[in-house]
């Protein structure tokens, strides 16, 4: 019997629904530059989290990161 196929993270699933969308509008004019650089920007997105999880030996936790602090 073999052992069930990990799941993909939700961090996994949000990038490539993200990843589809910007592939769907990069297929129109228009909006092609746009969705090619933001494109660009989720893939160094993608390769540090990977990197991330190398170095770490834990998937990326988005909710680690602390929030922003106003400037008095």
């Amino acid at each position: 019997m073999t052992s069930p196929a990990p799941q993909p993270s939700k961090l996994s699933l949000i990038l490539e629904i993200i990843q589809l969308a910007l592939a769907g509008l990069q297929a129109v004019p228009i909006a092609a530059p746009e969705a090619t650089l933001a494109s660009t920007f989720l893939g160094i997105f993608q390769k540090a989290t990977q990197a991330y999880q190398a170095e770490a030996g834990q998937p990326f936790d988005v909710t680690k990161i602390p929030y922003e602090q106003p400037v008095p």
